[in-house]
């Protein structure tokens, strides 16, 4: 039949029809203005989440008799302080603190909104509720904020609650939360509670929380149906550059995980003030990571592309807790010291322990003595000029210097010869031994030369309050910092809660796609959450994409999806994409990615305490240059933090300076670093190894791999920084458990009485109390 005629729309209600009847729930669709008592109670598992019957009733695993990671007792408490013996790798790059993401920096229960406006559901099965739900939250979005006091005694302005009354409500389009602390409330996610319907045989995503949609962007169906599938619905982040308000990053090595930043000048900035670290990039960097001339994906070579240095330079959001000057003497030995230094390669080989040269390996001398690229331990090493064919003996003492410290190079070297920076044009991808063959490069590089630096900047250091997730190099591309200044605010406090969200599909094909596809899309607002959601049936589940900063996902449930199970773009259920995003304690189910992070996200990003079965693909990044996740507690089919060389268009190295923490997968796991770039893996269980379609890379850092020493870590590397931050005591612990833990999961207030409203009443209603704003600019606010 035609998609949208009116007996495929038949078929499609039909379908739903089944479902209800399956779920003994047509009566209360057919007789809602009387409901009666034999509607069914679903039965529960702690947390409420889902039946345990649900998750597990198709699972292969013969450990279905195990707790599920996102039911966990408590997550805070007891608390065990997080390891302080983690080595800086190599480079000074060291394991990040996590604890700063999520709504309000992670230590802020989220709020119980109070209730504006309730809505009742139809007595008209068929009915389009999406006009009456949007009007009562734009009417929620134009009242003035008001302050409102937590739990934890803190502050937020929010305006209040769009109420749904259990039931169900068909929306044909999408809703959207554009204004600040603008809450859509339902009575339960569970089959007695707020059942949302998505509508209609046309792609777009449902639930937007967005302050920067396209102006022209609307809901309706018709909208939807024409653009619901384009880009550009969703613009980028406009933010303002001022000259004035900008200062260039030191010309030195700045590693991952520090909070202090050398910059030119910081007479242009204020403690408190926000600011964006934009690290850039340069042709060099994507050759280092073999990026610059990808192998093509075999049957399809069209479809791989290689990276553009332009399009990596990457934004991270922070704040100025502290401005240190220092002497312009100290500043310029320190730029020259790196461009001198920096960028040199060398080849190296590792003996094992019979003294037989395992593999080839690059080794790059830097600011910091020596930055070994793949080489984990370096007490057997030889160096080797390329050349000159020169050897040059290598020894550390810990004694001399602390890994990965600055020392003096001629303590290291026995004998040191620097030979001119050369740019690789090789192709890792082929895996060969060409592939560390480097040439010379005959033209001069000017941007290895120190900036000429303004005589009136004053030097000196930014200290901020989340550390760094990515490197910067002078060689490689270094940054440069400004306050963080938009063209158009973004909202803040904006949640969707305790809501089922299910999306019509095709009764005769499994793999339709011609429905709802996001269940909820965050982007562009800030300290958002989504909360206790349960969705099924949608090609994907839940989104926080680049714009979104500081949002919490927690307690939701996705299974059931309805697409084409292998085809990229398709079943990714948990996505973070932004900075200081949180997901903990979820459930999916048939995905085929289940926890992940798209292309050049910016991070901190964390994963927590959640669980995924039955996935086809993996866990992990997924696409070019993710930095800084955590992935901590989270069992999934599989989990890999890789180069994925040619895998989507050429999706190159998928993460760097990623932590994966007492995780689980039942598949073979591969866990690779990057060049210049490190992953760490502590705990892992399950196999490791090469993945089916390998591509060329060393070995993460494992840590602390000693099941004594592993007995001695914390339970969650996160929820220890959290403690540890906040306090750092057993009091703390349980403050926090009781806040943003387990126990401090969100309560409702009981289901109102049952009122269900007839399609006059609400013709009424909408005319009486809502007026018509569709003409009123939005400022986002």
């Amino acid at each position: 039949m035609k998609p949208g005629s009116k007996a495929h729309k038949c078929a499609r209600y039909c379908t739903l029809a089944s479902l209800l009847l399956a779920a003994g729930l047509l009566a209360h669709i057919s007789h809602a203005q009387t409901p009666t008592s034999n509607i069914p109670e679903p039965s529960t598992v702690p947390g409420g989440i889902m039946a345990p019957e649900d998750p597990l009733r198709n699972d292969n695993s013969s450990d279905t008799s195990r707790l599920l990671n996102n039911h966990i007792a408590q997550q805070a408490y007891p608390y065990t302080p997080p390891p302080n013996n983690f080595p800086p790798d190599q480079f000074g790059n060291m394991i990040p603190d996590f604890s700063q993401v999520g709504y309000r920096y992670g230590n802020v229960p989220l709020p119980t909104v109070p209730v504006m406006i309730t809505l009742q559901p139809s007595t008209d099965p068929l009915v389009d509720d999406r006009v009456r739900i949007q009007a009562a939250i734009d009417q929620v979005g134009h009242q003035p904020l008001q302050p409102l006091t937590l739990r934890d005694g803190s502050t937020i302005k929010a305006r209040g609650a769009v109420l749904l009354q259990a039931g169900f409500y068909r929306i044909a389009g999408s809703l959207i939360l554009k204004k600040s602390g603008v809450v859509l409330r339902g009575e339960g996610n569970q089959a007695n509670g707020t059942i949302l319907i998505a509508t209609g045989d046309f792609r777009h995503d449902f639930i937007f929380l967005h302050g920067l949609l396209d102006p022209t962007f609307q809901g309706t169906p018709q909208y939807l149906a024409q653009y619901g599938n384009s880009k550009e619905i969703t613009p980028k982040d406009p933010l303002i550059i001022r000259d004035e308000h900008m200062s260039p990053v030191a010309d030195e090595y700045v590693p991952v995980g520090t909070r202090r930043v050398p910059v030119k000048d910081i007479a242009r900035f204020r403690v408190g003030q926000k600011v964006v670290i934009e690290r850039q990039a340069k042709d060099s960097w994507v050759d280092r990571l073999g990026t610059s001339h990808i192998s093509p994906r075999p049957q399809d070579p069209s479809r791989t592309m290689n990276w553009d240095a332009r399009q990596f330079s990457l934004r991270y959001m922070r704040k100025i807790t502290g401005i240190e000057p220092r002497s312009r003497e100290e500043a310029k030995s320190a730029a020259e010291f790196a461009i001198q230094h920096g960028g040199q390669i060398f080849m190296a080989k590792k003996k094992n322990r019979k003294g037989m040269y395992k593999k080839k390996t690059e080794v790059n001398v830097s600011r910091l003595a020596i930055q070994q690229e793949y080489v984990i331990d370096p007490k057997r090493l030889e160096l080797i000029d390329q050349e000159k064919k020169e050897y040059l003996g290598y020894s550390w003492d810990p004694s001399v210097a602390p890994y990965g410290h600055t020392a003096d190079q001629s303590r290291f070297f026995e004998h040191v010869h620097h030979s001119k920076k050369n740019k690789s044009s090789h192709s890792p991808a082929r895996g060969s031994e060409d592939d560390y063959e480097d040439e010379d490069d005959d033209e001069d590089d000017e941007d290895d030369e120190p900036l000429e630096d303004d005589p009136h900047w004053k030097p000196g250091y930014l200290t901020i309050d989340i550390p760094t997730t990515m490197n910067m190099d002078p060689i490689y591309g270094g940054g440069i910092v400004y306050n963080l200044e938009r063209e158009t605010p973004i909202p803040h406090d904006v949640g969707v809660e305790n809501l089922a969200l299910w999306s019509e599909h095709s009764p005769t094909n499994p793999e339709d796609e011609n429905h709802a596809w996001y269940a909820v899309t965050i982007d562009h607002c800030e300290h958002c959450w989504a909360a206790d959601i349960r969705t099924r049936y949608f090609a994907s589940g839940i989104r926080a994409a680049a714009g979104a900063k500081h949002t919490t996902i927690q307690d939701c449930s996705i299974t059931d999806p309805v697409s084409l199970r292998s085809e990229g773009g398709r079943r990714y259920m948990y996505m973070l994409q932004g900075q200081m995003g949180l997901v903990k304690r979820c459930f999916a189910s048939d995905s085929r990615h289940d926890f992940m992070s798209g292309a050049k996200t910016a991070g901190p990003n964390v994963f927590v305490d959640s669980e995924g079965i039955r996935a086809n693909n993996d866990a992990g990044p997924h696409d070019r240059w993710t930095t800084g996740s955590l992935y901590d507690n989270i069992r999934s089919n599989a989990l890999n933090v890789r180069n994925r060389g040619w895998m989507g268009t050429g999706q190159g190295w998928a993460g760097v300076f990623h932590v994966v923490f007492r995780c689980a997968a039942k598949q073979i796991a591969t866990f690779q670093s990057p060049p210049g770039g490190t992953n760490w893996v502590i705990g892992f269980q399950g196999h490791t190894g090469a993945s089916t379609v390998q591509f060329p890379g060393d070995d993460a850092t494992y840590l602390m791999p000693e099941a004594s020493d592993l007995s001695k870590a914390p339970r969650s590397l996160y929820w220890a920084q959290l403690v540890a931050r906040m306090g750092g005591n057993d009091t703390t612990a349980k403050i926090l458990e009781g806040l943003v833990g387990v126990e401090g999961k969100n309560t409702y207030p009981a289901p109102l009485a049952r009122q269900f409203a007839t399609a006059e009443e609400i013709q009424v209603n909408e005319a009486a109390q809502w007026p018509d704003w569709t003409n009123e600019t939005d400022t986002g606010k």
